[in-house]
């Protein structure tokens, strides 16, 4: 007769194990987002400049590191492999940069500044996807992803409101990044992952409506055109399914952006009794929809540089660093070509391709995260180098392969089979 495990037979000892789960999964939780929420929103590095932590963001980030690392181990990490090639790429930048130093970087002061910066950097992306190495990654992906967006959202309205200025573009919010084309391509990316694991509509509206204003703030062209194409792609999906919700949507933000874009007019193309000319004829653009003054001949002419870079030395690039300091393509494939050649772009752009097409062979899953994964590459040049870029990939690597490989201490206990009794010899 089989005997019954000591765990089914005692429902106490079971309830306590599933208290003991649960917690670990919140102290998961709170250690990724005490780690990848800073560094993905950059309050770390401007909390770190301003002198508001009481340790320094080095320190931070290791202990961090190191808390998160322990929390996976804690909690049975079954890992995707996929998702840790994809890290090939920038691990290729930080050894170029590390140990071949093809190219010296003196714009933060001395080369090594710069490595310790990829480095520090690699960590926390390396991280990122092995926090969604665990049975509860979905979870654990959400609260980051709304936690991320959030912060990014609300830098920006803190700047606005005139309590601190983060930005170095006058007429234009940026939150903690300074850059104002950073947020919108945070909240972007976080968005995609937020519209990929959460089916509840109402509430991802919700979230819509509480950071589009920020996106309108930055005034950045690029992250407004993509963060559309990104609502028009999940408004579209959903539109048989909550079609009365979506005139509603409709009448309701009709006014609202009538009115905002009145207010965003007059706060952001007057700095006190000057007016900045500049943020007048970007919000005309935008919002009249003339293509041709969208256009910045100033990227057209920096593209066209990074092209002719790409053509000194296409085999093995000019060193990494070169892409995003001496020139400054803003585009991802240009600056990757320039920095480590065209086997790195042939990586880049192969783990993309492959990532589309197992979304179209599994009826589109994980699409939203694939949308400003590749509509961001012709709009930026240091993708490869953000934390929160590399976790989207990561999220919709998990969602497109779903074997995953466990680490095992111990093998199995087998089945005991009873004893064969011989048979009879005649």
């Amino acid at each position: 007769m089989n005997a019954t495990p000591a765990m089914a037979m005692n429902p106490s000892r079971m309830r306590a194990a599933m208290r003991q789960r649960g917690r670990l999964e919140q102290l998961l939780i709170i250690a990724a987002l005490a780690l990848l929420v800073p560094a993905m929103t950059k309050a770390l590095v401007w909390a770190g400049e301003a002198g508001m932590l009481p340790v320094k963001p080095r320190d931070y980030t290791l202990l961090t590191l190191a808390g998160a690392g322990l929390m996976v181990m804690l909690n049975r990490p079954s890992f995707c492999p996929p998702a840790f090639l994809m890290l090939l790429v920038p691990l290729a930048r930080v050894l170029d940069v590390a140990f071949l130093q093809r190219f010296s970087v003196t714009d933060l002061g001395d080369h090594s500044v710069v490595v310790m910066t990829l480095i520090s950097n690699f960590l926390v992306t390396f991280t990122a996807v092995l926090l969604l190495s665990v049975e509860s990654w979905r979870r654990v992906a959400l609260w980051v992803a709304v936690v991320t967006a959030l912060v990014s959202a609300g830098c920006v309205y803190y700047e606005w409101l005139g309590f601190r200025s983060f930005t170095r573009i006058p007429g234009r919010m940026s939150g903690f990044p300074a850059d104002p084309n950073d947020p919108p391509i945070i909240i972007a990316l976080m968005l995609a992952v937020v519209f990929s694991l959460n089916p509840r509509f109402w509430r991802n509206v919700m979230l819509i409506a509480l950071v589009t204003p920020a996106i309108a703030l930055t005034l950045s062209r690029s992250g407004m055109a993509v963060y559309a194409c990104l609502l028009l792609c999940y408004f579209a999906a959903n539109l048989r399914r909550h079609f009365m919700g979506m005139l509603l949507i409709t009448a309701v933000s009709i006014p609202l952006a009538i009115s905002g874009v009145a207010i965003l007019s007059q706060t952001s193309a007057k700095q006190g009794v000057m007016i900045d000319k500049n943020a007048t004829d970007r919000l005309k653009a935008i919002f009249e929809l003339d293509f041709e003054r969208i256009k910045s001949p100033e990227r057209g002419k920096d593209l066209q540089d990074g092209w002719e870079a790409v053509g000194k030395k296409p085999v093995f690039g000019h060193g990494s660093g070169a892409g995003t300091s001496l020139w400054k393509p803003h585009n991802q494939v240009v600056a990757l070509w320039i920095d480590i050649g065209v086997f790195g772009v042939l990586f880049f752009v192969l783990g993309l391709l492959v990532l589309t097409f197992r979304s179209f062979m599994l009826k589109l899953s994980g699409f939203y995260c694939l949308v400003p994964l590749w509509l961001f590459v012709p709009c930026s040049q240091i993708l490869v180098e953000s934390p929160h870029y590399w976790f989207t990939a990561a999220v919709c690597c998990n969602l497109v392969y779903t074997r995953r490989f466990r680490l095992v201490l111990s093998a199995p206990a087998r089945k005991a089979f009873p004893p064969q009794t011989p048979l009879p010899q005649s």
